[in-house]
């Protein structure tokens, strides 16, 4: 059954109108800079804004009209902030169980022994919170709002106060969840990475509106997407793992459509994956090049050019009906004399890949 918003939230320096609808499962992303009106906008829809106005209704069941807004305790939402915002006094197993104590479902030993694992936070159950790291912290957190059993899980930049390398460390955990949660999960972050890692759906916010609501592959490709045109715009690719290549250390992946890329690193063979290309990797030739060091070289369809303002220039171009981003030199666009529906070959330098 379809989840529907429509939100308005009026204050003296700031509003935000927001009309979109949630999947039954997969991740939602909230995405803008500082002060667009993202963690405003979950606020509204986990009801701690007193003074919203529209209507919610998730799988049946109404949030907000105009005869009521439910509170954030009748909603049951697991609500995951900055900061883990663990209870200093108990250890990390006692943290949980506050989480299943608050749950409105029984909570069955082999959920939560899964749950555990899923977050590799088994052997941290004896410790206090000032024991842990902040990717520990944020794993045990995540842990006592799954625990719940919410009916969605609001992240309001769950990253946001961790080092790089605390969040390589929980970026993986993430993919996880995305992969096994059968429950809407809302993302907010102003971080493409993240966004384009983990995210199936995006809303676009500028100014506390929407100005762009789609899936993740046209909000990173489509001309009307504010995301497209970005310094490090890429294109998202979803594939399996076809071939492992031991000696080399690679894998292929071949997309739904029948492209097929090469990736660092011995993949499981049938493995879901997420391709990230950027256009900034991907460079263009008239003539196929036959004896260079670049693995990934196709052919493929110019169906869009965006000139950009300065030196570049940003092109669509359609492989077997998958569209890579690439960015070329004005000057070099000029030289190919590239025009709409022309043949070209690719050279791809790298591919980053997810979910794995």
């Amino acid at each position: 059954m379809a989840s529907y918003c429509h939100i308005q939230l009026q204050r003296a320096d700031f509003s935000v109108e927001a009309e979109f609808d949630i999947p039954d499962k997969g991740v939602l992303g909230i995405f803008g800079h500082s002060g667009s009106g993202k963690t405003t906008l979950l606020r509204c829809v986990a009801g701690l804004e007193k003074e919203v106005k529209g209507s919610i209704n998730i799988n049946g069941e109404t949030w907000l009209n105009d005869k009521k807004n439910l509170a954030i305790q009748q909603r049951n939402i697991g609500y995951i902030f900055q900061e883990s915002r663990l209870f200093p006094h108990l250890t990390v197993e006692k943290n949980l169980r506050y989480g299943a104590v608050r749950s409105a479902v029984d909570v069955s030993a082999v959920d939560s022994e899964h749950l555990l694992d899923l977050l590799n936070i088994k052997h941290l159950l004896k410790r206090w919170p000032f024991q842990l790291s902040g990717g520990e912290k944020q794993r045990v957190a995540i842990g006592r709002a799954l625990l719940k059993r919410p009916k969605m899980l609001l992240l309001d930049e769950p990253l946001a106060s961790l080092d790089n390398k605390r969040k390589q460390e929980i970026l993986p955990f993430l993919d996880k969840l995305h992969e096994e949660l059968n429950i809407p999960m809302l993302y907010v972050s102003h971080s493409m990475d993240e966004v384009s890692r983990l995210c199936d759906y995006i809303l676009v916010m500028e100014q506390g509106k929407v100005v762009f609501n789609g899936d993740i592959h046209n909000a990173l490709t489509s001309p009307q997407s504010p995301l497209a045109t970005l310094d490090d715009a890429a294109a998202i690719l979803e594939g399996v793992v076809s071939k492992q290549e031991k000696d080399f250390q690679l894998s292929t992946v071949h997309t739904s459509n029948g492209t097929s890329l090469q990736v660092q690193g011995v993949l499981p063979l049938g493995k879901k994956v997420r391709l990230r290309v950027r256009a900034n990797d991907v460079s263009l030739s008239k003539a196929a090049v036959r004896d260079g060091s670049i693995l990934n070289t196709t052919e493929g369809t110019v169906v869009e050019v965006m000139e950009e303002k300065g030196a570049s220039v940003l092109l669509h171009v359609n492989i077997n009906n998958d569209i890579v981003l690439s960015r070329i030199s004005r000057k070099s666009y000029k030289r190919l004399e590239l025009a709409l529906g022309q043949n070209i070959y690719l050279q791809i330098k790298n591919v980053s890949i997810h979910g794995v």
